[in-house]
């Protein structure tokens, strides 16, 4: 897996990240609109609440509350900030749901109330890393106050997260869920510091981006250029692998969105699909290729004839590969390799008379460059749907929708090519 980044005009450092308690304090007053109340809500004094209030009021240097006589009314500030920690919450609240089903007490209820920064971040970091001190200096805690994190985290999950191997501990099943859980979490605040810090015209905004092959070449590329010139303060990774990493990846909040060939009826209920193009795949070998003799393209019984570089097993590209000629009445034709690597395919297409089945956006410099040509027209039945995938619960922050926006703009254009 490669990943790439690229910053769209550095500006300032967001604000330090509040800690957990006082973001809790924030969210808990916004819902009750007083401090009593919120007090009541978390099991706290008024007195702590208020100061939690005013600690994070004062680490990020802006009013959070407008205080009158009938309560406290939360800034547009404190709006943004409220949401995503109210995201984060239901996170842990999911967390410890899910711990109860797998035989945790009743009182694993209090999770999300008495959850910390620190133990979230130390179930994140070990599930990282394959040791505790490698975990710890990641995070920079010493080994024995990680190990100690770790333990505390146990106590509120009301059961063991980690398991002894012959190899060393690592996360058990239930462990594996709450580090999703408090990855996601973690997510949801970081996104608040930034949404944050952006109404207030500071940088620090990230856009991870996930990629499949068959995006990475045009779609995503031009739409980060094209987000580039018109957002500022974004920095944006791109991360590109396999659909399984991919989706692994989206549903632990480590990148934003993914971006390549649908999945459809097959989709996992927690994810969304938006299409942004309809794809057809041509065949594609080196320029002079002999299957482009006389000036014609070549049938699927022309092609059949040479050997071909396939997609991996188990892909819709894959099938799609297999039904174009199941529904010619022709044998399928040799692979002599299956690749993920788009870089890979163009290698050994110009190296010889291979053909390999893939999109035209894939290959479109390679083409306009006079190295590989479409040795076939737009193939019939091989049409697939492109676009965005997202976790179904998702809620993109400002920088993710203007780059959505600008993938739209760029799919559109593409068509149009």
């Amino acid at each position: 897996m490669k990943t790439s980044t690229l910053r769209a005009q550095d500006g300032d450092a967001a604000a330090a990240m509040v800690p957990l308690r006082s973001l809790r304090a924030v969210a808990s007053v916004v819902v009750a609109g007083g401090v009593s109340e919120a007090a009541r809500a978390l099991h706290q004094s008024p007195s702590s609440v208020t100061r939690a209030v005013q600690r994070a009021e004062a680490m990020l240097g802006i009013k959070l509350f407008e205080r009158g006589a009938l309560g406290m009314t939360a800034t547009p500030a404190g709006q943004i900030l409220a949401v995503r920690v109210a995201r984060a919450l239901e996170e842990l609240q999911v967390a410890a749901d899910g711990l109860r089903l797998r035989g945790a007490q009743a009182s694993v209820a209090a999770l999300p109330r008495l959850a910390s920064d620190t133990l979230l971040q130390a179930i994140v970091a070990r599930a990282n890393h394959a040791t505790e001190s490698a975990a710890a200096a990641h995070i920079g805690m010493s080994q024995p106050a990680l190990h100690q994190a770790l333990r505390r985290l146990e106590h509120l999950a009301k059961m063991p997260l980690l398991e002894r191997t012959r190899i060393g501990a690592r996360l058990n099943e239930s462990g594996r869920w709450m580090h999703q859980q408090a990855q996601l979490a973690l997510a949801e605040i970081r996104v608040g510091h930034e949404e944050l810090a952006r109404w207030r015209g500071q940088g620090g905004t990230r856009v991870v981006i996930g990629t499949l092959p068959m995006a990475s070449d045009v779609l995503v590329p031009q739409a980060v250029a094209l987000a580039m010139g018109t957002a500022s303060g974004i920095h944006f990774t791109v991360k590109d692998g396999t659909y399984e990493s991919l989706t692994q990846m989206l549903r632990t909040a480590e990148i934003d969105f993914m971006v390549g060939p649908l999945r459809g009826a097959a989709l996992a209920d927690d994810l969304a699909e938006e299409v942004l193009l309809i794809d057809r795949f041509v065949a594609v070998g080196r320029a002079g290729h002999p299957l482009l003799a006389g000036g014609r393209k070549a049938s699927l019984k022309r092609l059949a004839a040479y050997a071909w570089v396939g997609p991996l097993p188990g892909t819709p590209a894959q099938a799609v590969f297999d039904r174009l000629f199941a529904d010619a009445g022709l044998a399928a034709p040799r692979v002599i390799l299956s690749a993920h690597s788009t870089a890979v395919v163009r290698s050994v297409l110009l190296a010889s008379d291979h053909v390999a089945l893939i999109s035209p956006l894939q290959v479109r410099a390679e083409v306009q460059a006079g190295l590989l040509a479409h040795v076939s027209a737009p193939l019939p039945g091989s049409e697939r749907a492109i676009g965005i995938t997202q976790r179904r619960d998702a809620l993109a922050s400002s920088a993710c929708l203007e780059v959505l926006a600008a993938l739209r703009q760029t799919a559109v254009a593409a068509t149009l090519f």
